[in-house]
């Protein structure tokens, strides 16, 4: 005899069901922890990765850095010994050029004023105040010859044409002023024509030419002097001529 049971009672649905949904999920995850395991791995060698990259780059920064002042260095020695055998290539024969310089001056100090032209005044509160002495006046120029001193040979321009490097004499600054060398000729910023044209008009130029002969300077800056009047005096009362002359040692 033969008998018809049902499947569902056979073949209990929800005891197999709840196994495999619980396998589902122990592979869920497995499956989940491997990835979390494998992505926290790359991020790990990610940082490695980036941490090396960002040592490589200050490395090599520093490594750039260093060179640069290497380079620097080896510049300025290799500058400094042509300098120096220039130096004493010349110090037996220095090559001199005179250039307008100028100084302020006042008129005539009194004896009353002190260094800085000024005078105390009592006021009717008893107070003491500085005032301007009358003898204070406004500044004007006055000219003379500087001289300046060969000191270097550059391709200034690295063009071929050698700059003549002129510094002044016994200048804190330093600041040099330029001629340009062609060949065997010398000649400075300015060509005949315009060098005259300059001490003629006695325009601002004529401050910027180098002269040859301090004479020649001298005759230029006369002229611009011309209209100083008593104006030949320091703040301090000093007469400029004697201040010049201590200043070059005379």
């Amino acid at each position: 005899m033969y008998y018809d049971y049902p499947e569902e009672e056979f073949y209990p649905e929800s005891e197999y069901q709840e196994q495999i949904d619980a396998l589902k999920e122990a592979i869920k995850k497995s499956v989940k922890s491997e990835i979390l395991e494998e992505m926290n791995r790359l991020r790990e060698e990610n940082e490695k990765l980036q941490g090396i990259k960002e040592h490589f780059e200050e490395v090599k920064k520093d490594y750039e850095k260093k060179k640069d002042e290497c380079d620097r260095i080896a510049r300025n020695a290799e500058y400094n010994a042509k300098k120096m055998r220039l130096a004493d290539l010349m110090k037996d024969h220095k090559v001199i050029k005179w250039k307008i310089a100028w100084e302020y001056v006042y008129g005539p100090k009194c004896d009353k004023c002190d260094s800085d032209r000024e005078v105390e005044v009592k006021l009717p509160s008893g107070k003491t105040v500085k005032d301007s002495c009358g003898c204070k006046t406004d500044s004007k120029r006055y000219y003379y010859p500087k001289r300046y001193i060969l000191s270097e040979f550059t391709d200034r321009y690295g063009d071929g044409r050698i700059t003549a490097h002129y510094s002044e004499e016994n200048s804190r600054n330093k600041q040099d002023t330029y001629y340009e060398l062609y060949t065997c000729t010398v000649c400075d910023n300015f060509t005949d024509a315009k060098k005259k044209k300059a001490i003629e008009n006695l325009s601002d130029e004529v401050r910027s030419i180098l002269f040859n002969e301090e004479e020649e300077c001298q005759k230029v800056c006369d002229k611009l002097n011309e209209g100083l009047g008593n104006f030949l005096y320091k703040n301090n009362g000093e007469s400029i001529k004697e201040y010049l002359k201590m200043a070059k040692g005379e």
